[in-house]
């Protein structure tokens, strides 16, 4: 990063109030649909920092088992805590994800629903400043048994 855009980096985070203690802000403002009831953010504007691109994660185990047996809310469950494990392997938690991405099979409502139950559950994300996310239905992922894969960016402080 060059200094001018350190400069300016520095320049807009030091005049915005909002930032906190967190490595981001959620930002969801009344002129955009509220998707904190669904667990996910308009905008998150990021600090400066060290930048974790994850690959997605499904609902495998360490030896590339499928968990689950067919069962979507299984293999979110075990996705979801396969995000936590990558996560944590990069010195970072979930409250350091600022964008999420879930590839759904066979996308429909009852899956998007259960896949937000389970996330709620999981209280994996800030409910107030979870991470800005989009859900996807795509026709298949790299195996045939495989429901669902969620990927993640994060940010850790420099």
């Amino acid at each position: 990063m060059s200094s001018i855009a350190r400069l300016l980096a520095v320049v807009i985070l030091a005049a915005s109030p909002a930032l906190g203690d967190r490595h981001f802000d959620a930002i969801n403002p009344a002129t955009l649909a509220n998707g904190l009831p669904v667990g996910y953010s308009q905008v998150t504007l990021a600090k400066p920092g060290r930048l974790i691109f994850m690959s997605g994660q499904v609902g495998w185990d360490t030896e590339k088992r499928v968990v689950g047996d067919g069962s979507f809310a299984t293999q979110t469950a075990k996705a979801l805590d396969n995000v936590r494990l990558a996560l944590r392997a990069a010195g970072a938690t979930p409250k350091d994800v600022v964008l999420i991405r879930y590839y759904i099979v066979g996308l429909t409502r009852e899956r998007v629903e259960t896949m937000a139950s389970i996330v709620r559950e999981s209280r994996m994300w800030d409910p107030n400043g979870p991470p800005v996310g989009t859900v996807l239905g795509v026709e298949k992922l790299a195996f045939d048994e495989l429901l669902i894969e969620i990927e993640a960016i994060a940010v850790l402080p420099e």
